[in-house]
């Protein structure tokens, strides 16, 4: 016990190590504890029972004088005195007397039948009761060490040779890699940084560097790192690798797509950001906002729309011109739309991530593997500022506008601008700036509520994007609110802890009208609701 002396019984033995702090538990039943009563005993004892194992003619004879019986019967009679003599409980203790018979050596004879404890064998495969995983096996090359230990199982049928956990035909084994076999078709990643991807038909290829993980014990690449590119307010550009610009064109452009993905095995994607004047600014704007998000991914293109004065809850994403309803689950599973907090979001099965707030701000999200194979407005994600404004053609430019133009998706029939130049851009009035820098200066406050976020993501860059939204607003408190919680937003997605910053007298988060269908048995009903 855990005072050191012996227990003078389980109850003792297992009370003394009891955990005190866990609450709600029992030492055991209180009273009469369960068990079999003289007539239940006599009715399990019997050999369609239980009685197999004690049977000094049955099936385990040769085993009792290497292992006691006594115990294994008194456990087969409890287990199924518990069940009434349901769910064939006998065949747990059974199966356990007979692994510890042919671990110590002892033959037993067969004793299942198909309706007593039948066994369940896979396709392809039979019940034996002295089998050895070596025999039949795709990862020997011979039988020479078939002295392995007798234990009852499942083993191939003629011609079929066990292959993982399932039996194969004999032409259809997998292969050996370095000491260790895969199955047919299997993909795996020899090396520690999954630098080589292999598949089990002879097929070896290079892929992106990751590290390598098991999970649910199947060994596989898990990429190093994202890339998280930003829009927000006029809109303000942060790129994947954490160059920021501006550029306020009203088009549709592809903010990031992949591209060079030729013997990669990565999925395509895009995702296009449609644009519009920004009227919250002035009556006559010449910056803008995000009217609409487009992801194009698996042959299938997903529309999230902004909506300034109606949120419409599980009415907003179209699938290829058809309206759909929130949450969803395409392509089972490989791609989901929901909604997350204030986003909406689209996710996918190989890493990608796109948010958008339906207002002012959208963020993209590519694993590591898509380093060096991206292209748009969001950059080439190759982890190098010099090269970020790469136009369709490869070559490089330092024009923000000529960069922003070069990736519009021309829709017939739609008049549009590429956005202001130079002097023909809004600017802040001096006068104003130094009472909006104190506003927006939470941002960088460097013992404020993102303080632990600044070595993630540098907030100079929000901080300056803060002030002059707030300075083209009509409404600069509610500007002021989304600019702080665009910055607040790429913290968390680069898991960065962000401290309490929305109060009563200061960007409280207010209550919204909703409005959403719902279809019950055939009829439409239309529910209105406030979301806080």
């Amino acid at each position: 016990m855990r005072n050191g002396k012996q227990a003078a019984s389980p109850e003792a033995l297992g009370q003394s190590w009891r955990v005190s702090t866990i609450p709600g538990c029992v030492d055991g039943c209180n009273g009469p504890c369960p068990g079999c009563n003289s007539t239940q005993k006599a009715l399990y004892s019997t050999n369609s029972v239980c009685g197999f194992i004690s049977d000094p003619a049955g099936p385990f004879r040769d085993c009792h004088a290497k292992v006691d019986p006594a115990g294994f019967l008194n456990d087969c009679l409890y287990d199924v005195c518990l069940y009434e003599g349901r769910g064939n409980m006998q065949c747990k203790t059974l199966t356990a007397y007979t692994a510890a018979c042919q671990l110590k050596g002892a033959k037993v004879y067969s004793w299942r039948s198909a309706q007593f404890c039948d066994a369940q064998c896979p396709s392809n495969s039979h019940y034996e009761i002295c089998t050895s995983n070596c025999v039949g096996s795709c990862e020997k090359d011979s039988l020479s060490d078939c002295g392995a230990q007798c234990m009852e199982g499942c083993a191939c049928n003629q011609g079929y040779l066990l292959s993982g956990d399932e039996c194969v035909p004999a032409d259809q084994c997998g292969c050996m890699y370095e000491g260790k076999y895969y199955q047919q078709g299997q993909i795996f990643y020899p090396d520690a940084l999954c630098q080589k991807e292999c598949t089990c038909n002879s097929t070896v290829r290079t892929s992106s560097q990751g590290k390598c993980e098991t999970k649910n014990y199947v060994r596989s690449c898990q990429t190093l790192g994202k890339g998280v590119c930003s829009i927000s307010g006029d809109p303000h550009y942060h790129t994947f690798d954490n160059t920021t610009y501006d550029f306020q064109g009203t088009c549709t452009y592809i903010a990031a797509e992949s591209c060079h993905l030729s013997g990669t095995g990565l999925t395509d994607f895009s995702v296009a950001v449609e644009n519009e004047k920004w009227y919250d600014m002035s009556s006559n704007p010449n910056v803008s906002v995000a009217k609409l998000v487009a992801v194009e991914v698996y042959g299938i293109v997903i529309i999230l729309r902004r909506n300034e004065y109606l949120k419409l809850i599980n009415c907003s994403p179209q699938i290829n011109g058809i309206l759909n309803h929130l949450p969803l689950n395409l392509l089972n599973g490989a791609v989901k739309v929901y909604q997350e907090g204030a986003n909406d979001v689209i996710t996918t099965d190989f890493g990608l991530r796109v948010t958008y707030d339906l207002v002012y701000h959208v963020t993209i999200t590519v694993p590591g593997n898509y380093r060096g194979r991206t292209c748009g407005l969001c950059g080439n994600f190759n982890d190098n500022s010099a090269d970020e404004f790469q136009l369709p053609d490869g070559n490089v430019t330092k024009d923000f506008q000529m960069f922003g133009a070069a990736w519009k998706v021309p829709v017939p029939g739609v008049v549009c601008e590429d956005g202001c130049r130079g002097n023909l851009c809004p600017k802040c009035d001096d006068s104003k700036k130094a009472a909006l820098e104190e506003k927006c200066a939470i941002i960088i406050n460097p013992k404020g509520p993102f303080a632990a976020c600044h070595e993630a993501i540098e907030p100079t860059s929000y901080f300056r994007d803060c002030v002059y939204d707030v300075c083209m607003a009509k409404d600069e408190q509610s500007m002021l609110c989304h600019s702080i919680a665009a910055y607040m937003l790429d913290c968390q997605n680069f898991g960065a802890k962000v401290q309490s910053w929305r109060s009563p007298s200061f960007c409280r988060e207010s209550a919204h009208l909703y409005e959403c269908s719902c279809y019950y048995k055939g009829q439409t009903y239309k529910v209105r609701s406030k979301y806080v």
